[in-house]
């Protein structure tokens, strides 16, 4: 029988073992993924504060659009100005939709003229 037992303890201890090594990999797992998500969130959060430098401003360079939707009576249009970086809109004003748009030159009215 004490080789019963003995077999029955070297299993019991492999057993444990490997119980340990498995729980052991799956935390070690679980720590770096959430270590992982706590680091690039922190790294993108002081970014996005570096970035914006206190300043609401927005800039010129490009990264702006300006929105222009009409009003009911289709002559003055309500400007928005969108930021593509931060994606904000911020309401600019109330003024004529056409004002943006070039002028249409004045031609000369017709004349009459026999045959020319």
């Amino acid at each position: 029988m004490p080789a019963v037992e003995t077999r029955r303890d070297l299993r019991r201890s492999q057993e444990m073992r490997a119980r340990f090594w498995h729980v052991a990999i799956v935390s070690s797992f679980f720590l770096v993924v959430v270590g992982a998500s706590l680091f690039l969130g922190a790294v993108m959060v002081i970014g996005t504060l570096r970035s914006n430098g206190g300043t609401n401003e927005l800039t010129a360079d490009g990264r702006t659009g300006r929105i222009a939707r009409s009003l009911h009576d289709g002559k003055f249009c309500h400007y928005i100005i969108f930021d593509n970086k931060t994606a904000h809109a911020v309401e600019d004003r109330i003024g004529r939709c056409d004002e943006g748009k070039s002028k249409p030159r004045k031609e000369a009215p017709v004349t009459f003229s026999w045959g020319r």
